[in-house]
Formats: C-alpha cells, sequence, structure tokens
C-alpha cells in the first residue's frame, strides 16, 4: 500500500510538473531589406522573414504576432510544415517602423534601428520565446550607398503591460513573449556631406572677416559685407533645416551657424570700436584703429577654425 502511494503521489507531481511547464517556441528573423529612412516622419521600411519552431500541435501562429513598434505591416506567405518532429511556421513581413532620428551629430550620425516583435495571443504563462541567433542575420545587400550597417543583434525579451486585456485567469498586468532586434547603422561620405551644406556659412563668414582689409573710411562696404555674409548664412541655415528635419536638441549644424551668426556679430563689433578710434582724428589713434583690424582678422580667423574643428571632432567621434 505505502509503494503504491508513493507510485500515485510520483505520477501526479510529474503530471503536474508537466502541465506547469511552458511551451518553448526559437524564434528567428532574416533581414532582406531596410530602405526608406525617413527622418521627417520617423519611420524606415523593414522586409524580413519571420519563422517559429515549437513542438506542441496544440499551438497556432497564425495572425499571432505582431511588430509592436511599427506604423502599418503587412504578413504574407504564412506556411505551416512539420519536419523531424518540429512545427516549422514561416511568413514575410512588410512594415514601416516607428524610428526616433537622432540627429545631433549629423552628417556623422550613427543611428539604432530597433524592430520589435512579440506574441499576441499567448503570454509568457503557457509559452515563451527563445531566439534563433544562429540562423538570424541580415542580407548583406542591405548596406547602401548612404549607410553601412556597424551591427545586428537578435535576443529573446519579454513585455509586461499594466493590464489584463480583459483576461480572467490574469490578475493586475500581463506579460507576452518576443524577439527583440537591433541594427546599428552609420552614415557613409560623412564628410562631403558636412562641406556641401555648410559651405554657405563658411563662405559668408570669409566675407565677413574681408572688411578688415578694407581701409576705415569705406564705411559702407565694411557694414555691407557684414549684412552680406549674415544673410548668406541665414539662407544657408534654412536650406540646410529644409534637407535636414529640425530637432528640440543641438545638433552639429545649429551649433556650426550659431557659432557663424556670433563670429559676425562680434566682426561688426569690432568694427564699430575700430571706426570710433579712426575717426577721432589725431594720428595715434588712426594707427590703433589699424592695428585693431590687423589684430582682430588674425584672431577672429584662428578662433573660429578651432572652434569648428572642436565641434566637428566631437561629433565625429
Amino acid at each position: 500500500m505505502k509503494r503504491l502511494l508513493t507510485l500515485t503521489c510520483i505520477a501526479l507531481l510529474a503530471s503536474l510538473g508537466a502541465h506547469a511547464q511552458k511551451d518553448t517556441c526559437k524564434a528567428g528573423i532574416y533581414i532582406t531589406n531596410l530602405y526608406d529612412f525617413k527622418m521627417d516622419e520617423k519611420s524606415f521600411m523593414a522586409d524580413f522573414w519571420l519563422w517559429l519552431n515549437y513542438r506542441n500541435d496544440s499551438l497556432h501562429f497564425d495572425g499571432t504576432t505582431e511588430v509592436t513598434n511599427s506604423k502599418s505591416s503587412e504578413v504574407t506567405n504564412f506556411s505551416l510544415e512539420k519536419k523531424n518532429g518540429i512545427n516549422w511556421v514561416s511568413q514575410k513581413c512588410r512594415t514601416q517602423v516607428a524610428q526616433q532620428w537622432d540627429l545631433s551629430c549629423f552628417p556623422f550620425d550613427r543611428q539604432v534601428l530597433c524592430i520589435d516583435i512579440e506574441d499576441t495571443q499567448y503570454d509568457t504563462s503557457k509559452i515563451i520565446y527563445t531566439a534563433d541567433i544562429l540562423n538570424s542575420k541580415i542580407d548583406s545587400g542591405v548596406n547602401t550607398a548612404e549607410w553601412c550597417i556597424k551591427s545586428f543583434t537578435v535576443r529573446s525579451k519579454v513585455r509586461t503591460y499594466a493590464t489584463t486585456y480583459g483576461d480572467p485567469e490574469l490578475k493586475g498586468k500581463s506579460t507576452y513573449p518576443g524577439i527583440s532586434v537591433e541594427i546599428i547603422i552609420k552614415r557613409t561620405n560623412s564628410w562631403m556631406k558636412l562641406m556641401k551644406m555648410l559651405t554657405g556659412a563658411y563662405v559668408a563668414f570669409l566675407i565677413s572677416v574681408l572688411v578688415f582689409f578694407i581701409s576705415s573710411e569705406n564705411q559702407d562696404s565694411r557694414y555691407g559685407l557684414c549684412v552680406g555674409g549674415m544673410f548668406t548664412a541665414i539662407g544657408n541655415k534654412y536650406i540646410v533645416e529644409s534637407s535636414v528635419p529640425s530637432t528640440s536638441a543641438n545638433t552639429l549644424m545649429d551649433n556650426v551657424h550659431n557659432l557663424t551668426f556670433l563670429f559676425i556679430l562680434l566682426i561688426i563689433l569690432v568694427v564699430t570700436i575700430s571706426l570710433y578710434y579712426f575717426e577721432n582724428g589725431s594720428v595715434k589713434k588712426r594707427q590703433l584703429s589699424l592695428k585693431i583690424d590687423k589684430a582682430s582678422a588674425a584672431l577672429i580667423l584662428m578662433a573660429y577654425i578651432i572652434i569648428n574643428m572642436l565641434l566637428i571632432y566631437r561629433s565625429s567621434c
């Protein structure tokens, strides 16, 4: 009788353990294309194949996976096969993924693209996901003329929500399994883009510096060059902002343009001081005015170049 009771307890415990054990689903992804990087719309497009491997025949994954950070998604080519006792679900996805672009270091920016995929039907009490790291890859042809792929990682994850979505079996919150894909990309030809976008600002500054080589007798020419340089810099800023969406944070482009505006105003201030001494009438004051012009031309030009180099170096690192 004791032996019978012992065997019964063991069988019962084994049955409860088997019931409590969660099913495991191995999920993998193969990205075939990344395109339409729209910084103004804060999104990008991704095409990829998603597959799931599991043993429990009672599970059904047709339409149960979702890209949670997408604006829109389309799923095609769904298939289910059983090979060597393992169910193999595969499907092709095209999705527009929401993306917060970090443009503070543009055009030396490095972006982190994330694709979050979750199960919408089975929570973590029923199934857990493991990432198929070995087979998950990104196609080598994804590298474009503007971007290059620096790294690609895929990992399993769980997401907890502060709601049960009305599930009577849950209380307070719910947790769903999934996988998370992280792709780090870096912009190419950054130096060429930098020179193309900031040429106007640099020309505006050089135009303003030329006032120090014009005699103080030509007041209109001096102030005219400064005003012309200021308008050139403002126009260049508008052109840059039409190509690169503005953000709440200060970007490299903002810093260079603000620096240019500040130095042009400094040049106008120095020119005004120089003109004051020049019109004083005495020979010494006129000589002092000439010295101020020569010293200011060298100091302002050197300071502008050094600060520019520091700003660019900080953004490119």
